[in-house]
């Protein structure tokens, strides 16, 4: 690997991860949220952090691997310097932003594997419809009796 390719892969991996991390992350509390459900937040937590640094790893790689040959045939293509640029940030970004995509699917099934994993069959400390709360022996108070 050459040093522009490798300084430009760490960019993008650092990018891709913060961004996959933090919408991702913000993506899955909605829907814990949404169903109610009991996770085990640290478990869940840590793997999505790892996935979400594996998949920002692979899409930057991916991309950049795609974006190589592509430049190389529109630079192939161009007659001017204007279109050299334009080959440049147009044939490479397509493929860049196309693995994003890959890799942002990739992160969401991902991301509801780790939370069947991280399903927690303890009760839950608060209970918001008083309805849902199982029926139990309730111990009479010393007033009651």
């Amino acid at each position: 690997m050459n040093a522009e390719f490798t300084s430009f892969f760490i960019v993008l991996s650092l990018l891709w991860f913060l961004v996959y991390w933090v919408l991702g992350g913000v993506f899955f509390a909605i829907m814990t949220v949404m169903r109610l459900g009991r996770l085990r937040k640290v478990r869940f937590s840590c793997l999505f952090s790892i996935l979400s640094l594996l998949v920002g790893m692979g899409a930057a790689y991916a991309g950049m691997k795609g974006s190589q040959e592509a430049v190389r045939d529109c630079l192939g293509q161009a007659a001017n310097n204007t279109e050299k640029m334009m080959a440049l940030f147009g044939c490479g970004a397509a493929s860049i932003f196309g693995m994003f995509l890959l890799g942002s699917l990739v992160l969401t099934i991902g991301g509801f594997l780790i939370m069947i994993i991280s399903k927690s069959k303890t009760k839950p400390w608060i209970v918001l419809d008083p309805e849902e709360m199982p029926e139990e022996k309730t111990k009479k108070s010393f007033f009651e009796s």
